[in-house]
């Protein structure tokens, strides 16, 4: 059997960065938050739940907004590397609408290039992800969000993805800033 990573990712905050369409989306419902404000964690905070589902529905599917936010730098080089190698990659999301979220991976060139509908998965919980980890057998997990990262114990190596660095080393994770952080981690 071939030791190989078997890598996991999500999609928002990880692959895709929704920083300026987050500062964008936000001001529509009168509120100006900087650039690390936008994670999900943080903004929880800062905006009442109601309206931040409204702002989701507008950043996730609403056209206007939704296929603007460009890819993480240094994602589509740092998975091209995974596949070159042979490296089995898969997307678990817990996007609510699939639909515009594979949309917006064709329109960044991720979708079918690198994921398709036989290593993507769109779950509704948390907990979920480790569901799908567990059966994948995934031994590399990169998530924005430390609830997630959390629940995710069929995982060995957990990544959270800090861009802003915002949030303090803890177990179970490592957290990096950068896909160039992330590299030395699984030796690319």
């Amino acid at each position: 059997m071939d030791n190989h990573p078997i890598v996991g990712f999500d999609l928002d905050g990880v692959l895709i960065d929704h920083t300026e369409s987050k500062i964008v989306v936000a001001k529509v419902f009168g509120f100006d938050i900087t650039p690390q404000q936008t994670p999900s964690e943080v903004l929880r905070q800062l905006v009442p739940y109601d309206t931040l589902q409204q702002m989701q529905r507008m950043l996730y599917d609403d056209p206007q907004y939704a296929y603007l936010s460009p890819l993480m730098d240094g994602v589509e080089t740092i998975i091209q590397m995974m596949v070159d190698r042979k490296w089995p990659i898969y997307l678990i999301s817990r996007r609510k609408t699939p639909d515009s979220a594979i949309t917006l991976l064709q329109k960044r060139g991720l979708w079918p290039t690198f994921f398709r509908e036989e290593n993507t998965f769109f779950v509704r919980e948390p907990a979920d992800k480790d569901v799908h980890a567990r059966r994948l057998g995934i031994t590399h997990y990169i998530d924005d969000e430390r609830q997630v990262i959390h629940v995710l114990n069929s995982v060995k190596h957990r990544f959270l993805f800090d861009q802003y660095n915002l949030f303090q080393d803890q177990e179970p994770y490592v957290r990096v800033s950068s896909w160039d952080a992330f590299r030395p981690h699984v030796d690319l």
